[in-house]
C-alpha cells in the first residue's frame, strides 16, 4: 500500500459513522441523566462499567455534544452527593457508637438492627465512591477534550 492509500477506519465515512454513534451515546445519556436518585446512581454504574470507551471519543466529537457533558456532569454531581451523604451518615453513627461503647464499657452493641444500617451504610459509602472517582475521571477526560482545541495552521518551512 502507497502513502495515499485511506483506510476505511480513517476515512470520513467512518469518522461520521463515529460521529452518529456519539449523538446516539449522547440521546441516551441525557435521558438516563434526567432520572432521579437511584436510577441516576445506575445511570453512574453503566458510566464507570466502562462498555462505553468514552476516552476514545474525539475533541471534536465532545465539543459538538454538550448534551453528553451535562448528562456526565449531573451523574458525577449525583454520585458525589450520595458518597457525602453516606460518609456524614457513617460519621454521625461513628460519634453514636464511640458514645455507646463508652456507655456500655465496650459491651456488645445492644441494638443489632442499627449496627446492620451502619454496615449496609459503610458499603453503600465504599460503592459510591468508587462510582464517583469513576465518573469524575471519565468526565475530566471528555472536559478536556471538549475544551481542547486543535491547532489549525501548519508551521512553514
Amino acid at each position: 500500500m502507497d502513502d495515499d492509500t485511506v483506510h476505511i477506519s480513517d476515512s470520513e465515512e467512518a469518522q461520521a459513522a463515529t460521529s452518529r454513534l456519539v449523538k446516539v451515546i449522547e440521546n441516551w445519556a441525557t435521558k438516563e441523566s434526567q432520572k432521579s436518585d437511584y436510577e441516576l446512581s445506575a445511570f453512574g454504574a453503566a458510566l464507570a462499567s466502562g462498555i462505553v470507551a468514552f476516552h476514545e471519543i474525539t475533541a471534536k466529537d465532545c465539543r459538538s455534544s454538550p448534551g453528553l457533558m451535562s448528562a456526565v456532569s449531573r451523574a458525577h454531581k449525583h454520585l458525589t452527593r450520595q458518597h457525602q451523604q453516606f460518609d456524614s451518615e457513617i460519621d454521625k453513627m461513628h460519634l453514636k457508637f464511640a458514645q455507646e461503647m463508652e456507655e456500655l464499657d465496650l459491651k456488645i452493641i445492644r441494638d443489632r438492627k442499627e449496627f446492620k444500617n451502619y454496615l449496609s451504610s459503610l458499603l453503600f459509602a465504599e460503592e459510591y465512591n468508587k462510582l464517583r472517582k469513576s465518573v469524575g475521571a471519565l468526565f475530566e477526560t471528555l472536559d478536556a477534550k471538549a475544551n481542547y482545541r486543535e491547532e489549525t495552521s501548519k508551521p512553514t518551512e
